[in-house]
This record gives structure tokens, sequence and C-alpha cells, in this order.
């Protein structure tokens, strides 16, 4: 099983009550085997602890925050990278996030898988994300410090000569979680 943390807009935020009707669900973005500061910054606005929509445990292990909120904040952050190369994965983040059928009041973390990884029982790892939530400013400080340093350059005069291009110079920017943005995921809450 590949470990991934799930992004989903909902309706309301995920509660232990049967006697709701479902709500409405739709997936955002999948991130293997990392929880990506973007993920975070969309779930950083008004932030409450809930059960999970994943998986029937008996503790409360995802995350639903306020969608507009979320979403205006890494908008905010994402305007900040200092990247010409950054703007069509900036736009496309944008785009989707902003599109009417993505939108919900809310939007949903599921992170179990990536804390399975770890010892720690879930539900104090996510005790743990949630309180980390509160330090996203420096994080995105130092983030945007260290991309706003490290911009890609064009390659020197031997590379252009011996044709070598870099692997992936946009992997710091996909890094964030951006680029992976999809209404199908691995785990779909669509119609039954």
């Amino acid at each position: 099983m590949a470990n991934r943390s799930y992004l989903y807009a909902t309706d309301r935020v995920p509660a232990r009550t049967p006697d709701q009707p479902k709500p409405l669900v739709r997936g955002l973005s999948e991130w293997g085997y990392a929880i990506p500061l973007c993920y975070r910054l969309l779930v950083s606005a008004d932030t409450v602890i809930c059960p999970s929509m994943i998986w029937e445990l008996d503790d409360d292990v995802a995350l639903a925050g306020d969608y507009d909120k979320g979403v205006k904040r890494l908008c905010e952050f994402l305007a900040r990278i200092d990247w010409p190369e950054a703007a069509e994965l900036v736009q496309e983040a944008e785009a989707f996030l902003n599109a009417p059928e993505n939108r919900a009041a809310h939007i949903v973390l599921e992170c179990a898988e990536i804390f399975d990884l770890e010892e720690a029982p879930l539900a104090q790892q996510n005790r743990d994300l949630f309180g980390s939530l509160a330090d996203l400013d420096q994080e995105m400080e130092r983030t945007l410090r260290h991309l706003n340093q490290v911009k890609p350059s064009a390659p020197g005069p031997l590379a252009r000569m011996l044709n070598l291009q870099p692997a992936n110079p946009l992997a710091p920017l996909h890094e964030l979680g951006l680029g992976n943005w999809s209404n199908v995921l691995y785990f779909d809450f669509g119609e039954d």
C-alpha cells in the first residue's frame, strides 16, 4: 500500500452522527508518504479535529478547516514564490481550488495512512499535526527564504554545450504539494 495523505472538500465537518444524511464529498488531491505544506495551509483556517471519513476508527484522526479561508491563505503564500517557472503550477492550483465544482464549506485532511508509518498512536499524531498548524507562519517564511534563494537558474556554458538538463528543476515546488490536483482519489466518496 502506498501511504498517502488525502484532501477532500465537503459541505460539513465529518462527525459520528449516523442519523445525518451522507455529506457531499469531493476529492481534491492525494500525496504519497508525506503531508505537504500546501495541504496543511489549506486546512489551517478555523481547524478542528474530526473523525476520519475513510477509516472507521474510535479516535479522531482527521482535520477539517474552512475551505475559502484555507484557499486564500495558500494563494497568498504561493504569490510570494519568486520563480517565474512557478507560475503555471500556481495558476493550476488556484484555478482548481477556485473552480465552483470543487468548492465546499470545509476542507478535510486525512493522514491516517501517513501516521501509520510511525509508532505513536494515530490520534496523538493527529493532535500533534493540529498543534503544528500554529507554527505554519514560521515554516512558510523559512520555505519562502529557501525557495527564493535556490530558484532554478539557466544552465552554465558547459551544461548547455553538453545538453545537460537538470533532473527536475521544479522539484522543490512539487514537494510543496503542487501539481497533483484531481477529483479522482484512491478513496472515492461518489455515489454508491
